[in-house]
């Protein structure tokens, strides 16, 4: 799909909707993440500015731990097991809360209830990047 995508020529609009669909999920979820920062009253890197590259250094760190799956999938070696994607997933959310709480010094309380708020987007927004990826030729 993604190569048919990317090549000159005709495309059809369905092969289109799951970039438009992730891309809805992740400009969504920099919002949740600005709602969350402002909820938990967090003083420090509030403004869009910091809001969008915490979520491209989120984003980037989820992406850059599941590549291996991503890896596989696209090889045909990985069908969704769920026993593999678990850990991956528990890894994925240790490390971001981390990093929230890092970016944005709100202590750990608070970097749980920003986790909360965004971490269903990302996951589906990798579930689809998994999903487009696994498809290619």
């Amino acid at each position: 799909m993604l190569f048919t995508f990317l090549q000159m020529g005709n495309f059809s609009i369905g092969e289109i909707v799951p970039f438009i669909m992730m891309g809805v999920l992740a400009a969504g979820d920099i919002l949740l993440l600005k709602l969350a920062l402002v909820i938990t009253k967090t003083q420090k890197r509030r403004r869009m500015k910091w809001v969008a590259g915490s979520f491209a250094i989120q984003f980037g760190i989820i992406f850059v731990i599941s590549s291996p799956l991503f890896l596989l999938g696209f090889l045909g070696g990985f069908q969704g097991e769920l026993d593999v994607i678990i850990p991956i997933i528990i890894l994925s959310v240790f490390i971001d809360l981390n990093v929230i709480n890092v970016l944005h010094q709100v202590g750990l309380k608070r970097s749980f209830v920003i986790l909360l708020i965004t971490l269903f987007p990302i996951i589906f927004i990798m579930i689809g990047l998994g999903s487009i990826l696994s498809k290619m030729p």
